[in-house]
């Protein structure tokens, strides 16, 4: 009898052990497989960017009675972008939250990137998005580095489609022979927008972390790279 029972407690406890690991291993889960921005609890709700709004992360909501149908369209993307002004001959034109108010709470937001011949969009990363890249004219070389350092890239045309998983450092050149477009979509009313070189060279480091890291031991060199790196992109 005694043997029972202790083998029941045993019993009791082994099965205690398992419930929580089944427990633990669902909210692991669903931790991993929610969405870059939280589910929405409305079906929309335009951002109110007046300055006497409160802050919250993201934005408050229009008042749904001033709320229209043109709330809800984007004509951002009808004019191209002037490539001149970025040093790099490439215009992003963004259509976030900022831009677009009705994206509030939805989770995506999107680019249209002008290319001229030879234009480039530098390396950068999205912290907060995955991004897809649909070429709409030209040809468009493109890419992203992953986690362990390996280079995805691939000469897309016109109705081709590439990826860039979330936080990955990636870029596009235009490689065609004349203009080039893409819609570029991501998965964040807010994805975050990083380049790589001005970040690094922009940012006020030390000038011996810089030298030391990128095997520049001259500060006139150092200098002088900092100083080609174009500022719009910042």
């Amino acid at each position: 009898m005694t043997y029972s029972i202790r083998s029941g407690m045993g019993s009791c406890h082994a099965w205690r052990i398992v419930v929580s690991f089944v427990c633990t291993a669902l909210v692991a889960g669903a931790v991993m497989v929610h969405a870059a921005d939280p589910d929405p609890l409305q079906d929309f709700c335009v951002a109110d960017l007046s300055p006497s709004a409160p802050r919250v992360n993201g934005f408050p909501c229009k008042d749904r009675a001033n709320v229209t149908s043109k709330d809800f369209l984007f004509t951002g993307f009808r004019t191209p972008g002037n490539v001149s002004v970025t040093g790099t001959n490439a215009y992003p034109t963004f259509g976030a939250v900022l831009e677009y108010p009705a994206l509030n709470t939805l989770g995506i937001s999107h680019v249209r990137l002008d290319f001229g011949i030879g234009g480039v969009v530098p390396p950068h990363t999205h912290p907060f998005a995955s991004e897809t890249l649909f070429v709409v004219q030209g040809s468009i070389y493109t890419g992203f580095i992953s986690f362990d350092g390996v280079l995805y890239a691939e000469t897309l045309q016109k109705g081709d489609i590439y990826i860039f998983p979330k936080g990955t450092l990636h870029f596009q050149i235009n490689v065609g022979t004349g203009p080039a477009i893409s819609f570029n979509s991501l998965n964040s009313q807010a994805p975050g927008f990083l380049v790589a070189a001005n970040q690094l060279l922009l940012s006020n480091i030390y000038a011996a972390v810089l030298e030391s890291s990128l095997g520049i031991f001259n500060a006139t060199d150092l200098n002088l790279l900092e100083a080609s790196v174009p500022p719009f992109w910042g």
